[in-house]
């Protein structure tokens, strides 16, 4: 019984060091985003979004309002940001989605 408290413990010890890495490698990345002057602030607002929810899903309309543009503005944004190769592109019915690139975290951390 012990063992397995000491295996346990082991790995929640292992867990936290890794969430503490990751959360530094977050933390760099976005920083040099903000440096960045490739994006504009609504870009930089949804990378950001992005990297700490890899699974999520935007649509132009919902660019649009989060950043109260038009839609050509929020459009411009995202198509931007899919030809530069942070976002992936589908289109489902008459609606174009944009999801995080799988390696997104690495291409901005390569972003000069």
């Amino acid at each position: 019984m012990l063992y397995h408290l000491r295996v346990i413990n082991l790995a929640i010890r292992h867990l936290h060091e890794y969430l503490r890495q990751k959360m530094q490698e977050l933390r760099k990345t976005e920083q040099v985003l903000r440096r960045s002057e490739a994006f504009n602030y609504r870009q930089l607002a949804l990378l950001s979004h992005a990297l700490r929810h890899p699974d999520a899903r935007y649509s132009i309309q919902s660019h649009r309002t989060s950043h109260g543009v038009v839609y050509q503005t929020a459009r411009t944004d995202l198509l931007d940001l899919a030809k530069k190769g942070f976002l992936v592109a589908r289109k489902i019915g008459r609606t174009f989605y944009f999801s995080p690139a799988a390696d997104l975290e690495s291409l901005l951390a390569r972003k000069p």
